[in-house]
């Protein structure tokens, strides 16, 4: 036990760094491995509202814009105004008001807010007016998904028997006598 009276604070503090460092370390290495992946997933949701803001019925956007309370949680102030400001669209997205053009450009509103307070938090310096604006969105786009909503509209009118299929005879097709007609 002689060799124990001998060993002097630093050398007890080599020691406990040697044994203790290389777990410290992979501790701090898994820490910012987790730290990376919620930025990753949290630029990921923000890449995919951005490419789709234009088209907010494809299933990308809608997937993206449920993680959003899952993957900006937290007490951070810039998290709670995030979660309120999708709380707010999405709101307004579940309202019974009527679909007016006041409506739409509300919902627009809501979410470029929204878009922005993300935008912000992860470090871009997206204006508003830019991420209202500075979109590609072919009118084909938008026609197509108008007609597919008159589409899904008509069939879901008719399904309910809320309307009928118009039918018109224009012709009536004339029967040969058996024998062919030559006697």
């Amino acid at each position: 036990m002689e060799w124990f009276s001998q060993i002097t604070p630093a050398d007890a503090a080599i020691v406990f760094a040697t044994l203790v460092g290389p777990v410290l370390a992979v501790q701090a290495q898994k820490w910012l491995e987790r730290r990376r992946m919620v930025d990753d997933r949290r630029r990921e949701i923000f890449r995919r509202l951005m490419a789709t803001r234009a088209a907010t019925l494809s299933t990308t956007f809608v997937e993206a814009l449920n993680a959003i309370p899952v993957e900006f949680y937290g007490s951070r102030k810039e998290l709670r105004l995030i979660n309120e400001a999708w709380k707010l669209y999405l709101d307004h997205h579940l309202s019974d008001g009527t679909f007016s053009e006041v409506w739409a450009q509300k919902r627009i509103d809501l979410f470029i807010d929204l878009l922005h307070l993300i935008s912000k938090f992860l470090g871009y310096a997206f204006s508003k007016a830019q991420l209202r604006s500075d979109i590609y969105s072919p009118r084909a786009h938008e026609n197509f998904e108008a007609d597919q909503n008159i589409i899904r509209q008509g069939l879901v009118s008719l399904f309910k028997g809320e309307t009928a299929l118009p039918l018109a005879i224009k012709e009536v097709p004339v029967q040969e006598p058996a024998g062919g007609g030559k006697k």
